[in-house]
């Protein structure tokens, strides 16, 4: 049973791995691009390349931002009751995709066994995905064990809801 649980954490993790990885990967090609504008007069069309500034900052509207604030607040705290399928049955479509509840819910029990019972979580930053403008949240949680740093992914779904789409932890040396 231990065999199970260690190579589902491994297969969730390298899956988890992939995806964060596949859109850095598209991030990056995307940065490299300059963006196109089109720009039209009379009888003919004008391309013009145009690149962002490297200083420029994209800000979630304060509707996300409090939307967000509302379901970041509900995974810390359902993360310290150990409330994990409350966690996966409130997350996105394609955060369901990844894998079953019962893999989810006990890779995290698994984590728990390793680090201990959750303590506290501060938020170090946050930022916008420039590409799909998703938040992303930093924290620096403190278990009892050791410490990690937990990214938390909120954006909307084509509905309009907000909804969490992704949550990653790594151990901070």
């Amino acid at each position: 049973m231990n065999y199970f649980r260690i190579t589902s954490l491994v297969l969730l993790l390298a899956m988890l791995s992939a995806l964060s990885g596949c859109s850095a990967k598209k991030e990056k090609a995307e940065q490299q691009q300059p963006h196109q504008q089109k720009i039209s007069s009379a009888s003919k069309t004008v391309e013009k390349s145009v690149e962002a500034p490297a200083h420029a900052v994209i800000t979630a509207s304060p509707q996300d931002e409090a939307d967000a604030a509302i379901l970041k607040k509900n995974v810390l705290e359902q993360i310290k009751k150990g409330d994990f399928s409350s966690i996966y049955k409130q997350a996105s479509a394609g955060f369901r995709e990844v894998g079953p509840e019962e893999q989810f819910t006990g890779l995290w029990e698994l984590q728990l066994k390793q680090t201990g019972a959750f303590k506290e979580a501060k938020e170090v930053s946050h930022n916008v995905r420039p590409q799909d403008k998703f938040l992303i949240y930093i924290y620096h949680l403190q278990y009892e064990k050791l410490k990690k740093e937990l990214f938390l992914t909120f954006g909307r779904s084509k509905s309009g809801k907000m909804e969490l789409t992704g949550i990653n932890q790594k151990e901070i040396r």
